[in-house]
């Protein structure tokens, strides 16, 4: 049983949700609209490309394509990207990464509230939640943009006073910087989660790592064990 650590909040792509392959389909079925105007000597971005953009970008990465289009276009692009990504996870693409239902289940059985706090629209939050049915783990569900500014931090702190809780009770689920700044700049603790990311650097900047699905609940203790630390000093 955990002393001190009471939720636990997390992003959704790239941790909880394995949306490579899918963003993937979604973009080239989205950018199959621009094939006039887009040049023909413009690369088109693969899986490392859309991931890179996530992890620098959260939910505005299709806003710094390089593929010849304006901004306007990059806009309608950004929007039959949303429309095809809920299509194809309507369909069945993609799905939670292996061992994440039984983690979160046993987080649950810990009595640990879980949130999903994720830098991505509320269409896509919403159609990988229905058809995974994600609400029977998580008790909220926040997106990035919602709340007061728009900013991260503004999503951490609903779902902390969602909760009821403090921030030394709180704990974020990541694979982005700018979401472990967000969380740091609320005093929130930081596990960095690579399991479903190529490029792993960005995740020292959280208090704490892990590789593994499978040792995440590891990781959670040690968070608490990190707070009972810090609290006693």
């Amino acid at each position: 049983m955990l002393r001190h650590v009471r939720l636990l909040v997390f992003d959704l792509d790239y941790l909880v949700f394995d949306c490579a392959a899918m963003r993937l389909q979604a973009l080239r079925q989205s950018l199959l609209s621009f094939a006039d105007v887009i040049p023909h000597n413009v690369r088109i971005p693969d899986a490392a490309d859309i991931e890179d953009g996530y992890r620098a970008r959260g939910r505005a990465w299709t806003g710094e394509l390089q593929v010849g289009l304006r901004a306007d276009q990059l806009g309608e692009l950004g929007r039959q990207l949303e429309i095809n990504e809920q299509r194809l996870v309507a369909a069945g693409m993609g799905s939670p990464y292996p061992g994440m239902e039984a983690l979160l289940s046993r987080l649950q059985r810990e009595g640990l509230t879980l949130h999903l706090g994720a830098d991505a629209s509320r269409e896509h939050l919403l159609s990988v939640s229905d058809k995974h049915r994600l609400d029977r783990h998580f008790e909220a569900m926040f997106c990035a943009g919602e709340f007061g500014t728009g900013q991260l931090w503004d999503m951490f702190e609903e779902s902390m006073h969602r909760a009821g809780v403090h921030s030394s009770e709180t704990v974020a689920l990541g694979t982005r910087p700018e979401y472990f700044r967000a969380a740091h700049s609320l005093d929130v603790m930081t596990i960095g989660c690579g399991w479903g990311i190529r490029q792993q650097g960005g995740l020292a900047e959280a208090i704490l790592q892990c590789g593994q699905v499978e040792r995440a609940w590891t990781a959670v203790s040690r968070m608490d064990a990190h707070a009972s630390g810090c609290l006693e000093q």
